[in-house]
């Protein structure tokens, strides 16, 4: 009923993005849900804050500045959230750049993921001055990052990708699109502290990371260049 009660409700609101979010959230049990993170807190006045997700797919929760709880909206989160479970416990170990630990919890059924929470500032909060200003910089410590991740091969994950046979090389390897969206820094150093949401990782064709996005354009051009050094060294 609650279901059927946010299609018609938000059926009325103008506009795509405002009703994906009113639908979200009328579909969202968050008392519950704010419940359920509760009990996973050492203080005796747990700090929660609320987020909903890229396009309203997930229902977001983060607790004490310490969790990131991930709670699906639209299904029961299941077999997403097994894949991004491989996917980062495969990679990991190797990556120069911290990928948060996951955990999958149950909550009524529904899969919920729970993150490391990570502090910092996403790549596309800062200002066009500092983009410039720290382009060089960021960039050196993706680049490394892509070539790394995106070259690597783990056994365990080997199943998922398109064909078992095919060989991370320049521009393709394991990566997530919208990594941009993703990058978290250390607001005062410029140093990347995490890649995070690795829900839509695949391995294919990363050439999207340096050509697409308005705001991304400043340090494509770097990244590029540091990301290609890495295979005339090779």
């Amino acid at each position: 009923m609650r279901k059927v009660l946010a299609n018609i409700i938000s059926g009325f609101i103008p506009g795509r993005r405002n009703r994906h979010y009113v639908r979200a959230r009328l579909k969202t049990p968050i008392r519950k849900y704010v419940r359920f993170v509760k009990t996973f807190s050492d203080s005796r006045h747990p700090d929660v804050r609320m987020v909903f997700g890229y396009r309203c797919a997930n229902f977001v929760l983060i607790l004490d500045n310490k969790y990131v709880f991930k709670f699906p909206i639209r299904n029961d989160g299941r077999a997403v959230s097994e894949r991004e479970k491989r996917i980062t416990d495969a990679l990991r170990p190797i990556s120069p750049i911290k990928i948060p630990k996951m955990e999958i919890f149950d909550c009524d059924g529904v899969a919920v993921r729970r993150y490391e929470y990570v502090a910092g500032v996403g790549y596309h909060a800062l200002d066009e001055q500092t983009q410039i200003k720290y382009a060089d910089k960021i960039a050196k410590q993706i680049a490394k990052f892509l070539f790394v991740v995106g070259g690597a091969d783990p056994a365990a994950i080997r199943n998922l990708k398109p064909l078992r046979s095919m060989r991370a090389e320049m521009m393709r390897g394991w990566n997530i699109c919208d990594m941009w969206e993703n990058i978290i820094l250390d607001p005062k150093t410029m140093n990347v502290r995490a890649v995070i949401d690795w829900e839509g990782a695949q391995f294919g064709d990363f050439h999207t990371l340096f050509t697409n996005g308005r705001r991304n354009t400043i340090c494509q051009t770097p990244l590029l260049r540091e990301y290609l050094r890495y295979y005339i060294k090779k």
